[in-house]
């Protein structure tokens, strides 16, 4: 997809205190597709139409629905439908869910809550590599749009390993997981860094693929604590590039 099929100019009647005008805006596009999986139909997003094939890579993945991105066959994206093939799998129960902004995700059960056993990684870091990914989060679309969000994979040297860009907070974490994993990065050796509010599913998307710390500009939810303490998560939220706050894990993070 081209940057023309995520944005869209709309007119609108702007007014102010003293007079009115007339004008055009960049709105960030989002579109729905329905996620088949051999056949049954596992879940309707709303989702800018870009990196779908890479969408569903993590949205299989960080749901648990698969647990190797090798039993993934095959991944079509057509009109309002990405269909997959996945090896081995059977009796998927077709259970629709319509996600946009707050959705928890595939089976989450308000009772059980987390099902994953927690992530044992040993990975850690220094503040500087926090302050200095940061930057990564800024993008084209939101400085156009303010509508949209961003998430990117940071390794130990720094360096921005991929980003993804969505509407949704949801949605760009799976993107940006489905990036890594197709392009076989170890995730249990990476940052898991967002512009949204971490939530219990947004915690349990990283636990699911082994991601141990994730960094977000935005708040934490209390349910998304919660699931960090659960999970062996290390979470760090308003971060800038004064400061930023451990809720969860902070042995992961070496002064």
């Amino acid at each position: 997809m081209s940057g023309k099929d995520v944005l869209k100019d709309f007119e609108f009647v702007e007014f102010t205190r003293s007079e009115f005008g007339v004008g055009s805006e960049p709105v960030a596009v989002e579109k729905p597709y329905d996620l088949t999986v051999n056949g049954a139909k596992i879940t309707r997003v709303f989702i800018s139409p870009s990196d779908l094939r890479e969408f569903a890579y993590g949205y299989l993945l960080s749901e648990g629905i698969v647990k190797s991105k090798d039993k993934i066959i095959t991944v079509e994206v057509r009109k309002g439908n990405i269909d997959v093939f996945v090896e081995g799998l059977q009796n998927i129960e077709e259970e629709l869910e319509l996600r946009s902004s707050g959705c928890v995700g595939f089976r989450w059960n308000e009772q059980n809550g987390v099902k994953k056993s927690e992530v044992d990684s040993k990975f850690h870091i220094t503040p500087d590599i926090v302050f200095e990914a940061l930057k990564y989060l800024e993008t084209e679309l939101y400085k156009k749009t303010s509508g949209s969000h961003s998430a990117c994979l940071i390794n130990k040297e720094k360096d921005m390993s991929v980003r993804a860009v969505d509407v949704g907070r949801h949605n760009a974490f799976d993107k940006v997981i489905g990036k890594g994993v197709t392009k076989n990065l170890e995730l249990s050796e990476t940052i898991l860094l967002g512009s949204g509010r971490q939530s219990a599913g947004m915690l349990r998307k990283a636990a699911n693929v082994g991601i141990p710390i994730i960094v977000s500009k935005a708040a934490p939810l209390s349910s998304g604590i919660k699931t960090a303490e659960k999970l062996n998560l290390t979470l760090i939220c308003f971060a800038d590039d004064q400061k930023f706050k451990i809720f969860s894990g902070k042995w992961r993070i070496k002064a």
